[in-house]
């Protein structure tokens, strides 16, 4: 019995050390100040992309968005979407009647996101991927987007 449990054991820790190997994604920050306006709507909308550690066989991409009103009026977020390698994924969201989402002036607001991605995060983030946010502002349709790129788990991010 104990060398029945033993091997067990043994098998247990082989298939979780046999898994995928992992990448890290994440969203490039920029040094030059007039690429980082660009990205960021005027400097007005500011997205925020939480560094994630995932499986290279995931599906889904579920990364922890938040957004910043830096102006004096109120922001709708009315969607959000990624753009990799041509291809729009719409957000899926697991939870109803998030969006429109109000973000008040020089608030921040965090944005639920679900991605179901065609492919594993592998290829769909071997090329830099574009998140775009969909807002209202003064009854204008806007975009803020980010740049997000996948790299090796020990990768510098500098």
């Amino acid at each position: 019995m104990r060398n029945t449990m033993r091997a067990l054991l043994i098998t247990v820790v082989f298939f979780c050390v046999a898994c995928d190997p992992g990448m890290t994604i994440r969203q490039k920050k920029f040094s030059d100040e007039t690429t980082k306006q660009q990205t960021t709507t005027g400097g007005q909308t500011i997205i925020d992309i939480k560094t994630s550690h995932v499986l290279i066989g995931e599906t889904k991409y579920v990364p922890q968005v938040s957004i910043t009103n830096a102006s004096d009026s109120s922001i709708t977020v009315t969607s959000v979407e990624l753009i990799s390698l041509g291809t729009a994924f719409a957000n899926n969201p697991r939870q109803l009647g998030l969006y429109p989402l109000v973000v008040k002036p020089r608030a921040t607001g965090g944005l639920l996101v679900w991605f179901d991605l065609n492919n594993d995060v592998k290829r769909t983030f071997r090329q830099p991927a574009e998140l775009r946010v969909h807002y209202l502002r003064d009854n204008k349709n806007q975009i803020a987007s980010a740049t997000i790129v996948g790299t090796p788990p020990n990768a510098d991010t500098h």
